[in-house]
């Protein structure tokens, strides 16, 4: 059932724009041993500093993705006493592309000035970062890239988005549950 789960969350990849993912993590720390999260307390900072992006609609649908494949991954959320920390950001910058002049060929373009185009869109980045609660340490860190511009408008493509994106950062975390390398001594 868990395998069906996560082909079905898998599906929203070719329904997405692209998106780069990206992880990183704590060598000494083995984020499997971990049973239990619950989310962290939003920064005010982070939330009125971006309002179109840190609203209640986006956090819902961020939170319910991520929990949806936390849950299939065998992490359990709960109130009282998590292992882990849960907190996401989003980073929305400004970025610019280059394109060079298509015309002139082989010889340049002898009738036309030669002219460069610039395009202005948005890149949102989308972090999430598991922390041990008790040591208040990073424990993982999963964050997905993409071009922002094409789903700002529509809701239906900016759910697409976000469950794309989550479902790409949380391919990277471990599933819960006894390390590969471990070895079992029993009485």
């Amino acid at each position: 059932m868990k395998k069906i789960v996560i082909l079905i969350l898998t599906g929203f990849y070719g329904c997405s724009p692209a998106i780069r993912s990206y992880y990183d993590f704590d060598k000494e720390d083995n984020v499997r041993k971990y049973i239990t999260y619950a989310w962290g307390t939003e920064d005010l900072k982070e939330v009125k500093s971006n309002p179109l992006y840190y609203s209640e609609l986006n956090d819902k649908r961020i939170r319910a993705a991520a929990n949806d494949l936390l849950r299939v991954k065998g992490y359990i959320l709960t109130d009282q006493d998590p292992d882990l920390t849960l907190h996401y950001h989003i980073v929305i910058e400004e970025r610019s592309m280059l394109s060079p002049d298509p015309y002139g060929y082989m010889y340049g373009d002898y009738f036309m000035r030669p002219r460069s185009n610039i395009f202005t869109y948005r890149e949102g980045t989308l972090i999430f970062d598991l922390m041990n609660t008790k040591h208040k340490s990073l424990v993982w860190r999963g964050w997905a890239v993409a071009a922002m511009e094409v789903v700002l408008y529509d809701t239906k493509d900016t759910d697409v988005l976000i469950r794309s994106a989550v479902s790409k950062i949380f391919q990277n975390l471990p599933e819960r549950g006894v390390d590969k390398d471990s070895t079992v001594t029993l009485n």
